[in-house]
């Protein structure tokens, strides 16, 4: 029987939660499913959609809000009750109400598309969105929550604290990108939940058979979180001994103070004078074309969800470098020296040996792109949305 779906999303920008909430969507309105998704921080304009399904509902929080009149008053009764309650001690339900008032529009209007749609399930990915989702669902609406990233950066911020220990357990359900996330969760909160690895995306070229280009690729949003000036620094060191070799890295600043930290990649580059041999490109629609005969991927973040351009790399066969990285998603689905080979985070030295481990040796990037691409299998679209609608109607 078709569910009636809305999947809950801070931003549509390109990004890895973004690819999976695309390709879950499409999946799901596939099967026959009323699907919508709700944009709680961007313009409908301003989103990226166009792997969006045509039939999927696309609504966007600020357009709806933008001309709507809330009682101001209820707003700051709300805030004056939370600055009561923190100085009787309870500091994380304080935080919880200062959140609903600061925000008290877009939770209004939520709560009202909500309740229309009390028949639907909720599907809610990333901070904010499960925030906005976790005040406004109805008691009748189904709620699954997700998120993508690193939990222990949640530590470092008191209102994701307050909401993880005082709201998290009203949702029907948990999904977790890696055991060792949903190992986190279950020690610091009353969270409980299930481990659902992203989907590959199932439009890949197929495998490159022929002798493979000498260049490197990282494909992936430019931000500090990935750590490029670590991976330049291993490039240099790998250069050396093959100066044959080029490394792209190919994606799009994101995120704040991202111009700062372009720059001093750039500036890093620039420093090992290997302006020649590293090249930083835009983002590329046809990226899995243009990198499908490259020698190998190498990713170096200092923290992940599951990198989904690790994934489609694996897929494509090309032979991965990945640090082991938290919330262990590259540990998840890679087994060192059988389908790709994990280095320690931030350490550059290890990520160049790992990288000269595969030049030097074409026996195991054989064996690596062999075994790696068995995932496009194991974490097909249709074998990840089953996941998903059994925990869903469940």
């Amino acid at each position: 029987m078709p569910k009636k779906l809305i999947f809950v999303m801070k931003v549509m920008n390109g990004g890895g939660a973004e690819r999976v909430i695309s390709l879950l969507s499409r999946a799901a309105a596939q099967k026959g499913n009323c699907v919508s998704l709700v944009l709680t921080h961007q313009n409908k304009n301003d989103a990226v959609l166009k792997d969006i399904d045509s039939r999927i509902n696309v609504i966007s929080l600020p357009d709806e809000t933008e001309n709507q009149k809330v009682s101001s008053l209820a707003s700051k009764l709300l805030m004056l009750f939370a600055r009561i309650i923190g100085k009787l001690g309870f500091k994380e339900k304080s935080s919880v109400f200062k959140y609903r008032s600061r925000n008290y529009k877009s939770v209004v209007w939520l709560k009202k598309y909500f309740r229309k749609h009390s028949d639907a399930s909720v599907v809610a990915f990333l901070y904010d969105s499960i925030f906005y989702s976790l005040l406004s669902v109805t008691k009748k609406n189904k709620l699954i929550i997700s998120e993508r990233g690193d939990p222990c950066q949640s530590l470092s911020s008191k209102t994701t604290m307050a909401f993880l220990k005082n709201e998290f357990h009203k949702a029907d359900g948990v999904v977790f990108q890696s055991p060792d996330a949903q190992k986190w969760y279950e020690e610091n909160t009353p969270v409980k939940g299930k481990v659902i690895f992203n989907p590959v995306k199932p439009d890949l070229p197929e495998v490159y058979e022929g002798e493979r280009i000498k260049r490197i690729v990282n494909f992936c949003r430019i931000s500090g979180q990935k750590n490029l000036i670590m991976l330049v620094d291993a490039f240099a060191e790998f250069h050396k001994d093959f100066p044959d070799y080029e490394l792209d890295i190919i994606g799009d600043p994101v995120g704040n103070e991202v111009e700062g930290y372009l720059d001093s990649v750039n500036e890093r580059i620039r420093y090992h004078h290997l302006e020649n041999s590293i090249h930083i490109l835009p983002a590329k629609s046809d990226i899995h074309d243009y990198i499908k005969d490259y020698s190998m991927f190498v990713s170096s973040s200092d923290y992940e969800g599951m990198s989904n351009s690790m994934l489609e790399a694996m897929a494509m066969g090309l032979p991965c470098v990945c640090t082991d990285c938290p919330a262990g998603g590259a540990r998840a689905v890679i087994k060192d020296g059988e389908n790709g080979l994990l280095t320690p985070v931030g350490d550059s030295h290890a990520l160049y040996l790992a990288m000269k481990k595969i030049a030097e040796n074409p026996e195991l990037a054989n064996k690596l792109s062999h075994n790696s691409i068995k995932i496009r299998e194991e974490q097909s679209v249709d074998k990840i949305i089953k996941k998903w609608m059994e925990l869903i109607n469940g």
